[in-house]
């Protein structure tokens, strides 16, 4: 036997007296996985006002950017809920007289909670404030490991609500799955919320505060446009939540803030008696009509955020509308 065989032959040989003693692990390099952090957040507080930062001055540059430039830097910088009403509004804008005012202003964002552990997806929850003096729940997502935060849900506080605490930015806020603790689970209260919302027969929504300034205001509208239409047409509102659009984070001592999306649906239909219809400007804008004599329907997304106490009902504490599609006839 050569010098090289007996080599290879006790080389053989040691290889397999490790595995058989169960040696390996014990190999420089060679060890097991570690545990997944699931007690802290993955960034710093300095990381995500950083990362905040970046992502809504991106958003602001897709605002005000020209139409041919303003898709492809809003797909760049929003996700989900925000690209979806920003893509609404943009068609509204087109024709509109004078450029959109910028949603916020460049004061440094607040960053008010961050997704706690490794897992994916994670979640950066931002305030800033409007020009006027009002404020914004900015919601940020990153998906996976390869994808950049981007702006999912932007939606202005109603006035004279807030957002109970949430866990500190070092430890970081669970974001919360189906399965929890909360008197109401997110989906069932979006959906709850959803058909208290419909005209002319809303459903109460037993987990939800009554009376809030969004769903007053929607209902009012639908009812004086009812009675404006007289006997000349009639009304009919549906609001559908979105699926895969309901995001919820938990608050310190439990409960969550709820993040969701609601397609709203209006349908209005002459009647016998009605010759012809005048839409809105907005309307008029989207289907290049200025009458109608048969019928219109009209979408609008509804961003809504709850906050969701560890017991007792929930409260809406910020609302948007933006109407993205019209038909009529």
């Amino acid at each position: 036997m050569s010098r090289s065989t007996t080599r290879l032959a006790a080389v053989a040989t040691l290889a397999l007296a490790l595995a058989g003693c169960g040696a390996g692990p014990g190999l420089v390099g060679v060890h097991d996985a570690p545990a997944q952090v699931t007690t802290t957040a993955p960034i710093s507080p300095d990381t995500a006002e950083t990362i905040a930062t970046r992502v809504l001055a991106k958003a602001a540059e897709a605002a005000a950017a020209k139409p041919a430039d303003a898709q492809q830097l809003r797909t760049e910088a929003l996700t989900g809920s925000a690209l979806a009403v920003a893509n609404a509004a943009s068609r509204l804008e087109s024709g509109a007289a004078t450029p959109p005012a910028p949603l916020t202003r460049t004061d440094p964002p607040k960053v008010l909670a961050v997704s706690r552990g490794t897992a994916w997806p994670r979640l950066i929850l931002v305030q800033t404030a409007t020009a006027e003096g009002g404020a914004v729940l900015n919601l940020l997502v990153s998906p996976d490991a390869k994808t950049p935060f981007r702006l999912s849900a932007a939606v202005p506080m109603q006035p004279g609500a807030s957002v109970a605490a949430l866990d500190s930015l070092n430890a970081g806020s669970p974001v919360v799955t189906t399965g929890g603790t909360l008197p109401v689970q997110p989906a069932a209260l979006l959906t709850e919320y959803a058909a208290s919302l419909g005209y002319p027969k809303p459903a109460a929504a037993k987990d939800v505060v009554p009376a809030d300034p969004f769903s007053a205001a929607v209902r009012a509208h639908a009812a004086e446009q009812a009675k404006a239409f007289g006997k000349l047409a009639t009304l009919k509102q549906v609001h559908t939540v979105e699926p895969d659009s309901t995001v919820a984070i938990a608050l310190r001592g439990g409960g969550a803030l709820v993040f969701g999306l609601i397609e709203r649906t209006d349908t209005i239909t002459l009647t016998k008696g009605g010759k012809s219809l005048t839409p809105s400007t907005d309307f008029q804008r989207l289907v290049r009509k200025k009458t109608l004599t048969k019928s219109a329907r009209l979408k609008t997304y509804e961003t809504v955020v709850f906050t969701v106490p560890a017991q007792g009902r929930a409260r809406v504490v910020a609302a948007d509308e933006v109407l993205f599609s019209a038909k009529g006839t």
